[in-house]
């Protein structure tokens, strides 16, 4: 067996691994609500942003995989699982705040998944494919997920908590991020430069995020201190 299968397989077996990261974040959000108290939101801290974003990635890297020739199995099929935990994840958002851009994000993401199945269906495999217009939205949807990446980031500094966000989520991604970067490397520089690129931005948002959890608890630890010095 290659080492472009085997790395393959390692990557497909891993985005599984952060598929179950989502479902951690899941879990945690069904957690919540069967503990919510009156008024509380059990989607507190998360930033619709981030999870647009992430769905985004998830959902270009099934699109370019299924438009590949020929077709790239190890790309596509391990992200659906991930499109559909990131669309009940946006679901849960929108019945916990009841607004309208939750429901928008909620309704935009559905249909540019349906769009991409139909796409691929029906029009793959691209002959003779632009070098150039793939890649570059790849790269594009990459940078969304960093700028989702920093409100998240963003936000939990403001509200000095994580809320409802896993931890666990972000380790996984992490996993899958160095994994791709493997298999990226196995791909070649042609098709496989987009990839690496999109593992250095998710790795740059996740180790981003994990550093945040680290500086909450951080700053608990302190005001906790500077509690027992005042009372003492």
């Amino acid at each position: 067996m290659s080492s472009y299968h085997i790395t393959g397989i390692i990557s497909a077996l891993l985005s599984i691994l952060a598929s179950a990261g989502l479902a951690t974040q899941v879990r945690l959000l069904w957690k919540r609500h069967r503990e919510r108290q009156e008024g509380q939101s059990i989607s507190e801290g998360l930033s619709l942003n981030r999870f647009v974003t992430s769905f985004i990635v998830f959902l270009a890297l099934f699109t370019y995989g299924g438009l590949l020739n020929p077709f790239n199995h190890y790309l596509a099929w391990p992200r659906v699982l991930g499109i559909f935990l990131v669309l009940l994840i946006l679901w849960i958002i929108f019945r916990d705040r009841q607004c309208r851009g939750s429901g928008w994000a909620f309704i935009g993401c559905l249909c540019a998944f349906l769009v991409s199945v139909l796409v691929i269906a029906f029009g793959r495999p691209i002959e003779n494919p632009n070098p150039v217009v793939l890649p570059s939205l790849v790269v594009v949807v990459s940078l969304l997920y960093l700028q989702g990446g920093i409100i998240q980031m963003q936000m939990i500094r403001r509200l000095r908590k994580t809320g409802s966000l896993s931890q666990g989520m972000h380790l996984l991604f992490v996993l899958k991020d160095v994994s791709l970067v493997t298999f990226a490397i196995a791909m070649g520089a042609r098709d496989g430069w987009p990839i690496l690129f999109t593992c250095a931005i998710g790795l740059t948002v996740n180790v981003g995020t994990l550093w945040c959890f680290r500086w909450v608890r951080r700053q608990d630890f302190d005001d906790s201190v500077a509690k027992d010095a005042a009372a003492s």
